[in-house]
């Protein structure tokens, strides 16, 4: 299935542009590809875009030559660069990356081989999301979360930035900032298998139950990602309702759900069942408890940005004071806490803008 988002042929005009190139975020559930003219440095638009289910795509020079294709025969644009954010970790000589949560593997070399493409950037997901956070306009593409007291934030752009986000997966990355560029520049990450830390009993309990019901080894630590994304507020669920008795009509309903639907049934029950609304409670905790963490490491005061479809759907939760409040709780330095600003980023095109970034300042 695909869903397209284009510029009129009528309104497009080709001399607008330095330059073109394809981008694409390739992520464990979706993928979407864009056409993206260059205008300046750091000024882009998306001509097109389009979007897969990751699962139905069997060979990415298909997708790769469709966009070539379609490129050429409505806007008459030739490209020879493509920048990818694929969601797993990249090969050292960026050359290879095999996706940690969709049976999809991509190869530049054969890529290249198989498309007219002359030159192919491998990105992880969360660097793609990095390189993109220098073109965010504040004003417009993002949600500031309140802290629970006065506003003690600072309005540094030189400082560091810093990602996280819940998705089929869930991935961080730190960006410092280049003085030589003036942009930031994210560093790779694999940040979202850190190990999951418990705070009381019932979070051990759910720690157990993962372990048990829900990984291949039960030897192995269940890892943030097994409680922060879409399979991990499913767990989270899951782990409850076993320790439930009596299964309402809420609850025999969800049970009777899957994936995306189950989730969304689980959110909406939230102010009418109890179980949903301590999963919802547990995986915000769970969020805010990893920002928090991102924050002390990384010392973000240029800004923290939380990012992905999950935020998007629990914006209501994760706008609730209960968030920040986690957020901020330490026992020895709430006063960096207090100082970094927290938004949750509505633009969904973060990733392509950052493959953009990338492929214009860094890897030209």
């Amino acid at each position: 299935m695909r869903r397209d988002i284009k510029i009129p042929t009528g309104d497009f005009n080709k001399s607008n542009y330095t330059t073109f190139i394809i981008v694409g975020d390739v992520g464990g559930t979706n993928t979407s590809m864009a056409i993206v003219g260059v205008r300046t440095n750091t000024s882009f638009d998306i001509i097109f875009k389009h979007s897969y289910f990751t699962k139905e795509i069997r060979a990415f020079e298909h997708i790769l030559n469709e966009t070539l294709k379609k490129a050429k025969d409505e806007y008459n644009i030739e490209i020879e660069v493509a920048a990818l954010g694929a969601a797993g970790p990249i090969s050292d000589n960026r050359e290879y990356v095999k996706l940690t949560n969709a049976d999809l593997e991509l190869n530049t070399y054969e890529l290249l081989n198989k498309t007219l493409l002359k030159k192919i950037i491998l990105l992880n997901d969360f660097e793609a999301v990095g390189y993109g956070l220098d073109l965010l306009d504040l004003s417009e593409d993002v949600i500031k979360l309140p802290h629970s007291g006065e506003d003690l934030t600072e309005s540094s752009t030189t400082s560091n930035y810093a990602a996280i986000g819940a998705g089929t997966g869930f991935g961080m990355c730190i960006a410092f900032y280049d003085r030589q560029r003036k942009l930031h520049m994210p560093f790779p990450s694999e940040g979202g298998h850190i190990e999951l830390a418990p705070n009381n009993r019932l979070e051990m309990g759910l720690i157990r139950f993962i372990k048990k019901k829900k990984q291949a080894r039960r030897d192995v630590h269940p890892d943030v990602e097994s409680v922060l994304s879409g399979p991990g507020l499913e767990n989270i669920y899951d782990f409850l309702i076993s320790k439930t008795w009596f299964k309402n009509k809420i609850l025999r309903k969800i049970g009777l759900l899957q994936d995306a639907e189950k989730l969304a049934e689980i959110e909406a029950n939230y102010h009418l069942d109890k179980t949903c609304r301590k999963t919802i409670d547990l995986f915000i905790s769970f969020y805010a408890r990893a920002a928090r963490n991102l924050a002390l490491m990384s010392k973000c005061y240029a800004g923290l940005f939380i990012v992905g479809k999950i935020a998007l759907k629990e914006l209501e939760f994760i706008k609730d004071k209960k968030f920040m409040q986690e957020f901020e709780q330490h026992s020895k330095r709430p006063d960096i806490l207090e100082r970094i600003p927290v938004y949750v980023i509505t633009n969904e095109s973060i990733s392509l803008y950052g493959c953009s970034n990338a492929a214009i300042n860094f890897f030209n």
